[in-house]
């Protein structure tokens, strides 16, 4: 595998592979006159589609088909340190990334994937152009300005919130930023994105990330209800797609979510844990040892 690219576009495709570092480590796969990337998301969940075509590159050679797995992240960090506009030659040999530029030499190691890391397709099929994904159909195809999607994950930054809710209902796309329990902040936002069809689910996973990565002025979107979210951005020499994974529903007490955690270790760690459930979602009722009779724990409960 050989390419060349100017340091802004190998830094362009390297932040397409890394998505903010969603996905530090990169399976690379070489074949057919193309480059392409599924990758796992580094927690397991949601998924990534990353491919470059031959016009993409410079100059592209693929001598044989090679799968190779790379610290993305890494070598991203190492090319930012280049000035622009330098020419860049990426080289596998051996077990070495080679990127080498005027007055550089970047040596980086990769290794073989493992099989069971290795992801061949995505894992959902198109239906009259709808993706759908286990039987359900991502129904809510929504064209979206990528600024109005900034706008909605700089309000979650503002408030503190990676909650997003996803409301497509008579041709319009509201997102209601905000945790889910009562007393929640959140601010409800009704973007200009063009939609068809009805759908409501919530998204905790990535949506920043998207935002800071995509690069063209519009993108799209499939989702629907309590399903996975299909975001991607595409021209005729790239494609970026990221599936990521709908937060349940969670069941409601008086329209509250009540959550009883006795918290074990330090003092000093107990609003560290308190507040690792909150960004969460969940209100957090703590019930120190020394309460744990029936008539104490009613009365807190109930008090809250």
């Amino acid at each position: 595998m050989k390419f060349k690219l100017k340091q802004e576009k190998m830094r362009d495709m390297l932040e397409k592979l890394s998505v903010q570092n969603l996905f530090p480590m990169s399976i690379i796969k070489a074949s057919d006159d193309k480059i392409t990337s599924i990758q796992r998301e580094k927690n397991g969940v949601g998924l990534r589609e990353a491919i470059f075509k031959k016009d993409y590159f410079d100059e592209l050679e693929i001598t044989e088909d090679e799968i190779i797995e790379l610290d993305i992240q890494k070598a991203l960090n190492v090319i930012k340190k280049i000035p622009s506009n330098v020419d860049l030659t990426f080289k596998t040999k051996g077990d070495k990334v080679i990127i080498s530029g005027k007055r550089v030499h970047i040596n980086l190691s990769y290794r073989d994937p493992k099989d069971d890391d290795i992801v061949e397709k995505m894992p959902y099929t198109l239906e009259d152009g709808i993706p759908s994904i286990k039987g359900v159909k991502l129904s809510a195809d929504v064209t979206m300005k990528l600024s109005e999607l900034k706008d909605a994950t700089d309000y979650g930054s503002s408030i503190g919130t990676d909650f997003y809710t996803f409301v497509a209902s008579g041709s319009k796309l509201k997102i209601r930023v905000g945790d889910l329990h009562k007393f929640s902040d959140f601010v409800l936002f009704e973007t200009k994105a063009k939609v068809e069809g009805e759908a409501e689910s919530i998204y905790t996973v990535g949506l920043s990330q998207i935002a800071d990565t995509f690069l063209k002025d519009e993108f799209s979107i499939f989702f629907a209800d309590e399903a996975p979210i299909l975001a991607f951005e595409e021209d005729e020499n790239s494609y970026l797609g990221l599936l990521l994974p709908p937060q349940p529903k969670q069941k409601q007490w008086n329209n509250m979510e009540k959550i009883m955690c006795k918290i074990c270790g330090k003092k000093e760690d107990i609003q560290k844990r308190l507040n690792y459930f909150n960004q969460h979602g969940y209100d957090c009722l703590v019930i120190w040892e020394h309460e744990l009779n029936e008539n104490t724990i009613l009365r807190r409960i109930n008090s809250v």
